[in-house]
This record gives C-alpha cells, sequence and structure tokens, in this order.
C-alpha cells in the first residue's frame, strides 16, 4: 500500500530497521537514557530554541490534553483562537479541567487573522493562556503563528500551539515566535509511528506548571513529571525504546536537509495539479506545504473515492468535522516526500475520477510532473 493520508504517514525502511533494534529496560540502560536525551535536545534544535523539550508516550491528542490538565487551574480564562477542527476542539480540554474557554471565531477558509486578534485583546486580554493550531490538517491551512504568539505575548498572554501536522515540515523559530508551548507528533512530518508527543516549553510556562496553587488533575497527562525528570536518568513511565530509536534517527535526517524548501516545492507541485484540473481547493489563502484539501463535486462523496483508492493500492483521507463527505486530503510530508508515490497517487485518482464520471480539465498526473517550482 501506499501511504499518502494526512497523518499518519509512511515510515523509511532506514527507519524501521533502526527501531528493530534489540529492547532493553529503557530505566536502566545508559545507552537508551542517553539516546533519549540527545533525542530531546534534537526536538529544541529543530524548532530553533534552547528551551526545554521532552518526549511523552502517546499519540500527539495527549498533548492537547497535558497541555490544558498542566497550565490550567480551576476558573482560568482561556483564549481558544480557531478556523478549523482542531483549534475549535481545545473548547472540550479546557472544560474538562476546569478552565474557562472563550471563543474566537475567525474565516475557516483562511489563516488566523492578526488584525482581529489584535482588535478583540483591545477589549478584553484577560486570559491566562490562548490556543492555537499551526496546520489545521483537515482544512489544509497553515496559521501565521508567529504573528499570533508575538501578539499575544504583547498582551500578556500565554500561547500553546499544536503544532503537530508542521513540526519538521515548516519553518519554526520557537523563541522569536514568541510560543510558550507547543506540541508535536510522531506520525506527520516526522514519519515514525504513532505514539510520540513532542513538547517544547518557554521558561515562563514551565514556571507556571511548577509553581500552581493546586495539584495537576491528572498523572499521565501531567507536564510537571517530566520537567522535574528533566536530563535525569529517571522517567516518569516507562518509554518506548523502539519508537524513540525511530525519532532520533528522523529527527538528524530532518536537520541534514532544507525540510522547509522541499515541502514547499511538493505543496506547490501538488496544489497546482489540483488546480490545472478544473477542482477547487478549500483555503482561499495560507496554504499548507503539508496537506492539501481538495473540495469535491456536489455529486461525489469523500468516502466513495476514498474507498476505491484503497482497492487500487493507495491510502489518502477523507475529509473531517465540518468538511466530512466534502472533500479528500493528500499528505505530502515527511517520507511521504517522494515524486513516484505522489505520481502513483496521483495516476489512480485521474483513474477514479474518470470512473465516476467526473470530468477533469487535464490529468493531475500530467500537470504535477511538468510543474517547476522555482526558489
Amino acid at each position: 500500500m501506499i501511504v499518502m493520508s494526512a497523518g499518519p504517514t509512511t515510515v523509511s525502511r532506514e527507519k524501521l530497521d533502526y527501531m528493530m533494534k534489540n529492547s532493553t529496560n529503557t530505566d536502566i540502560d545508559k545507552n537508551y537514557i542517553t539516546i533519549h536525551r540527545e533525542t530531546e535536545a534534537l526536538i529544541s534544535k529543530l524548532v530553533n530554541t534552547n528551551a526545554k523539550s521532552f518526549v511523552m508516550l502517546g499519540e500527539a491528542i495527549l498533548g492537547l490534553e497535558a497541555a490544558c490538565s498542566s497550565l490550567i487551574e480551576e476558573g482560568d480564562r482561556v483564549l481558544v483562537i480557531h478556523n478549523g477542527f482542531f483549534g475549535y476542539g481545545f473548547k472540550y480540554f479546557i472544560e474538562m479541567y476546569g478552565g474557562i474557554p472563550v471563543m474566537l471565531e475567525m474565516d475557516y477558509t483562511k489563516g488566523l487573522n492578526k488584525d482581529i486578534l489584535d482588535e478583540y485583546l483591545k477589549k478584553d486580554s484577560d486570559f491566562k493562556f490562548a490556543t492555537l493550531v499551526h496546520c489545521e490538517t483537515p482544512s489544509g491551512i497553515m496559521n501565521p503563528i508567529d504573528e499570533i504568539c508575538s501578539l499575544l505575548q504583547d498582551y500578556g498572554v500565554l500561547s500553546i500551539v499544536d503544532a503537530v501536522s508542521s513540526i519538521g515540515g515548516e519553518f519554526i523559530d520557537f523563541d522569536k515566535f514568541k510560543i510558550d508551548v507547543l506540541i508535536g507528533g510522531s506520525q506527520k512530518c516526522l514519519s515514525v509511528p504513532s505514539g510520540l508527543t513532542l513538547i517544547t516549553i518557554s521558561e515562563t510556562a514551565e514556571s507556571i506548571v511548577l509553581n500552581r496553587k493546586t495539584p495537576i488533575k491528572s498523572y499521565y497527562c501531567n507536564f510537571k513529571n517530566h520537567l522535574e525528570k528533566s536530563g535525569s536518568r529517571e522517567f516518569p513511565y516507562t518509554m518506548n525504546d523502539s519508537l524513540i530509536y525511530g525519532l532520533n534517527i528522523s529527527l538528524k535526517n530532518i536537520l541534514d536537509t532544507d525540510y522547509v524548501s522541499i515541502h514547499k516545492e511538493f505543496g506547490e507541485r501538488v496544489r497546482n495539479a489540483f488546480i490545472k484540473s478544473g477542482l477547487k481547493l478549500y483555503p482561499k489563502s495560507h496554504f499548507s506545504n503539508t496537506v492539501t484539501t481538495v473540495l469535491l463535486p456536489d455529486n461525489i462523496t469523500d468516502v466513495e473515492i476514498v474507498d476505491r483508492m484503497v482497492q487500487k493500492g493507495v491510502f489518502i483521507s477523507p475529509g473531517v468535522g465540518h468538511l466530512e463527505g466534502k472533500t479528500i486530503r493528500i499528505g505530502h510530508m515527511g517520507d511521504n516526500l517522494d515524486e513516484n508515490m505522489i505520481i502513483e497517487t496521483l495516476k489512480a485518482l485521474d483513474e477514479v475520477f474518470l470512473e465516476k464520471n467526473i470530468v477533469l480539465e487535464c490529468s493531475l498526473t500530467e500537470s504535477f510532473m511538468k510543474y517547476n517550482v522555482f526558489f
């Protein structure tokens, strides 16, 4: 099967082989502990900071919940800035841990707007922190977190950023962007199997976690357990050495490449193929270079396309949330950035559209192959 979904993504043979090292006792094996702490340092390097990073064992939704669990105390007001499915979803974790979510909705077809946020904060900036998403995977939008987080800091509001579908694919400068908590995942641009959450945290946010008035209402969803053991030979629970080995080699490989330009090139080529074919992209601005979301004609559903693609040996993603049934998504990130894999995917899509009597203005495959990108 060719995996071109919006995550999980393809895992290279090199990483799979590296992950097959003999498992040991991760609490005792000094070599593992060294690799684990090196991996955390590589996460910080990837996002251009000396701030602390740590790894939690669990799929990246764990990080969204743990950020809320660790920072919220009863009655805290939290600004939920949303222009998509996952941005809105922070609301539920905030409520779960006693916070008061205040919703700021922006245009779901465009990137977050700094000016709208500025006008809002002029009237009300009494928030402990704000939540937002870098790449809204369902809609294929890459939000300008540099502008948004910097503005939030000007008003004394901390920021929690879901970067699950962007870390390792888009440029992130944790310090210059003024981010307080950055959440990543192993299964998207990093192309490691699902099961790891990556956290980078500012000194300000760390101080809030360590100096709470009330205990954190969770053990597993708890940053404090990791921060107190940072740099030591101890972990809050038994880690997964295979996944850490895979993440370690993935981070090293990414840091040895111009990964931002590579993702930009493939992103533009895939978007161009769909535009030339006459199909419409869902976003109107701030296109993601890691995932493309395509609107479907009214006479066909995403499930019909996705199921037929599976029969042809290719995984792509259906719509999610308000886009369920209306869109398909191609994940061009991490180890999915293989020209032959993308060509095979587009060939299969060309065939499926033909079978479903959807007439395209030109071949997706040919448009992708002919388009050149110059930087």
